[in-house]
């Protein structure tokens, strides 16, 4: 897929540390040469690193490598009530503490998961992962000296962590021809603001100047998706966020995502996710009646 390139602003820190807050997470392709760890506070839907694509919800923690493309893009938002979304992103280059910190002994665990990195892991599912969540959370009230400790600190608990899931099976390159760039993030935003409801792609191509068969080859190279697949995969990840908040029936969460019967939108669910919409739910209801203590 081919990805913009970010330039990180570094000014009196060899790290950049903030909190990210929007109205949503918009699809952005993009990547940078920095490292980037990611907390997610408070947000839902789709996060794309390299060829990978999973859902993830708050507390999902991510290291990724540099010139990884990625992006996460939150859950659609016309069901119910607009929230803001937030997450802390702290970028780094591998020299941030000098060019052989990270080669000196006892720091070569740190250099072989900054080197694991290169494809994304995720740690937000692990018992470590959390507990890192938990002391990132408290960045903001320390000084630069102190978030560089901490930086290299919950590095040091993440490479103790054996069970990070990796991201990306292949490495990614980007590809940085800008005007393909810009092509193929205004189709994705448009194909994401009309997902629910029938999209012709005679339409689509009309609407930027493509013919048919052309803007489905563009598509197919530059995401590795055709886009039918891409628009099931959007509507199965906005299927879940309704599953699992709402009571809304399975018939009508099919058809309010888009599906044009029910049938298609079971099959298309457990293609993508592995297991059926009734699954996704029983879970989510089990899981919450455990942490209530009802159970």
């Amino acid at each position: 897929m081919k990805a913009h390139y970010e330039k990180v602003p570094y000014r009196e820190s060899s790290i950049v540390a903030f909190e990210r807050a929007d109205p949503e997470f918009p699809f952005f392709w993009h990547y940078h040469p920095e490292f980037e760890l990611t907390l997610i506070l408070d947000s839902s839907g789709q996060r794309l690193v390299g060829d990978g694509l999973d859902d993830y919800g708050p507390g999902d923690l991510v290291l990724l490598g540099p010139d990884l493309p990625h992006t996460w893009r939150s859950g659609p938002v016309k069901f119910g009530p607009r929230r803001i979304h937030r997450a802390l992103v702290f970028q780094f280059r591998e020299d941030f503490l000098g060019d052989q910190f990270f080669s000196v002994k006892g720091m070569q665990p740190i250099a072989l998961l900054l080197k694991r990195a290169a494809c994304g892991l995720a740690f937000g599912h692990t018992s470590r992962g959390r507990a890192v969540a938990r002391r990132l959370r408290e960045f903001q009230s320390l000084s630069s000296i102190e978030r560089l400790l901490l930086l290299v600190s919950v590095l040091g608990d993440l490479s103790a962590e054996t069970h990070a899931r990796k991201l990306s099976t292949d490495r990614v390159r980007p590809m940085c021809r800008v005007e393909d760039q810009q092509r193929i993030d205004a189709i994705c935003m448009h194909l994401n603001r009309n997902y629910d409801n029938e999209v012709d792609f005679e339409d689509v191509a009309e609407r930027f100047h493509m013919d048919q068969a052309s803007l489905c080859r563009f598509f197919k190279r530059a995401t590795g998706r055709t886009m039918t697949t891409y628009l099931n995969e959007y509507r199965v990840g906005a299927a879940t966020q309704l599953l699992i908040e709402t009571e809304t029936s399975m018939l009508d969460i099919a058809f309010r995502v888009g599906f044009g019967n029910y049938s298609n939108f079971h099959r298309q669910f457990k293609r993508i996710k592995g297991y059926s919409p009734r699954a996704i739910r029983q879970q989510f209801q089990r899981n919450s009646l455990l942490q209530s203590g009802s159970v």
